[in-house]
């Protein structure tokens, strides 16, 4: 019965059609922080920035809570302050998103990142093969099996081992 009048007393005091609006005080301005100060970083790590972040962000090394890319983000952000325009390319603070594009169509995991492979037309062009398995008596008793392919097209095979072409067809 208590709800019931709860309830009861809630629709009495909302008039049907009145509507109040109450706007919000305005936000308090926030005191500006002061910048953080840069963390130190020890003397090797300017002779060997990428080490330096894999010992920093090693696993065994940064803290449970903190991620692997909120790690990576910190120590740059300190290596960037301290090395300046000498922070290696591969360590600027460049977006991870923008490096990398999908690889195959379809597959939304599969990713690329960084320089796309560049793969030409093979050098040596393609021979489809007719291999034939046969066994073969061996002198010592028992039986080997090999394996003897030849060109399909009944063109004559490669002569199998090492060949050197030294200006032009040497066949």
């Amino acid at each position: 019965m208590l709800p019931a009048l709860v309830v009861a007393l809630v629709l009495q005091q909302a008039a049907p059609g009145q509507v109040v609006w109450q706007t919000p005080p305005p936000p308090e301005p926030v005191a500006a922080e002061a910048p953080a100060a840069i963390p130190a970083i020890p003397d090797w790590a300017r002779a060997d920035p990428y080490g330096y972040e894999r010992s920093e962000c090693s696993p065994l090394i940064r803290k449970a809570d903190e991620s692997m890319e909120a790690c990576q983000v910190r120590v740059r952000a300190a290596l960037a302050a301290h090395l300046g325009d000498d922070l290696p390319v591969g360590l600027a603070g460049t977006s991870a998103a923008e490096q990398c594009r999908q690889e195959a169509a379809g597959d939304r995991y599969a990713l690329q990142c960084g320089a796309p492979s560049r793969s030409g037309p093979a050098t040596s062009r393609l021979v489809e093969q007719v291999c034939e398995t046969r066994p073969r008596a061996r002198a010592e008793g028992g039986v080997t099996w090999t394996e003897e392919c030849r060109p399909g097209d009944g063109s004559e095979p490669s002569r199998e081992g090492l060949r050197i072409r030294l200006g032009g067809d040497d066949d």
